[in-house]
């Protein structure tokens, strides 16, 4: 069943949509900045390190002091994301999850006439900080690694053992990351942007799943934007009434087809509607469930 929200309602959806991409936006410009500014500092200070002949080639493969460099360099790049510069910019972020609770909670007073969200706290904030050490974790230590030491390392080696120029090598890296100032994506990028945006719309979700368990709410709308790469469980089910009761025979229908469930989490039916308001229709997605009290709404 097709479902709009009234109008006062739905401007303050629009308004936690706004914010949670401006948070997100927000955030990835700055600290993507931030990181290649730090790596680039560290980069250049290590091609100092690096032996070539009068041509300019790296001459390090014949010996094994390169591995201890690209050591060195490793640690020099973790340090950055343990570093204050790095991490402020997370910590901002982080606090403005404040601002889409405080919304959140407007719209749930105009749609469901709730006011009371101190018995609410409690729950929240064991969800709170469980996104928060996951954003923590995936921006310090794991993935992080995965998509910046380590590809910085590949394209070093890389140039060390083919005997490549210092200005190749150099190309490459600027290649990499858009040392020249420009922003485009990139890997790197893209990463950060969806651990962002995946952690801004899952607190959203968290904060409607706390209200609706604490209300005993069990229908919601499904509700966001619709874009040209939008996943089959969006596209079919934005804009629509679910009621708790069938969210399970719908998530077995797609999480049991490779086609239906792309870029959903890989989890089970039961797991995943476990989690459902925060998992949504996967990874970087822009959909909220909105869970509904029809005898307040209208």
């Amino acid at each position: 069943m097709q479902y709009n929200l009234p109008q006062r309602s739905n401007e303050v959806l629009q308004e936690i949509l706004y914010t949670s991409e401006n948070v997100v936006d927000t955030f990835l410009d700055k600290q993507y900045k931030i990181l290649i500014k730090l790596a680039k500092t560290e980069l250049l200070s290590f091609y100092d390190t690096l032996e070539r002949d009068s041509n300019g080639r790296i001459t390090e493969k014949g010996s094994t002091e390169w591995v201890t460099k690209i050591a060195i360099l490793e640690n020099k790049l973790i340090s950055i994301l343990q570093g204050v510069d790095y991490n402020v910019g997370i910590n901002n972020y982080l606090s403005d999850y404040e601002k889409i609770k405080a919304l959140n909670y407007e719209l749930h007073t105009k749609l469901n006439g709730i006011v009371d969200f101190d018995k609410l706290e409690e729950s929240l904030t064991i969800k709170e900080r469980f996104i928060t050490s996951k954003v923590l974790y995936e921006l310090k230590q794991g993935g992080i690694k995965l998509n910046f030491v380590e590809p910085t390392k590949r394209v070093l080696i890389s140039a060390i053992t083919l005997g490549s120029s210092i200005t190749d090598a150099k190309k490459q890296i600027t290649e990499l990351y858009k040392l020249n100032g420009e922003t485009n994506n990139n890997r790197l990028k893209s990463y950060i942007g969806q651990v962002a945006r995946d952690a801004v719309y899952s607190y959203n979700g968290a904060i409607n799943q706390t209200i609706a368990d604490g209300y005993g709410l069990t229908k919601y709308a499904y509700l966001g934007g619709v874009v040209a790469d939008s996943r089959p469980f969006c596209t079919k089910y934005h804009g629509t009434e679910i009621d708790k009761k069938d969210l399970s025979n719908i998530l077995t229908t797609y999480l049991s087809s490779p086609n239906l469930s792309a870029g959903m989490f890989a989890v089970n039916a039961t797991a995943y509607e476990t989690n459902s308001f925060t998992y949504r229709g996967g990874w970087n997605r822009r959909h909220i469930p909105i869970p509904m009290n029809y005898k307040n709404n209208g």
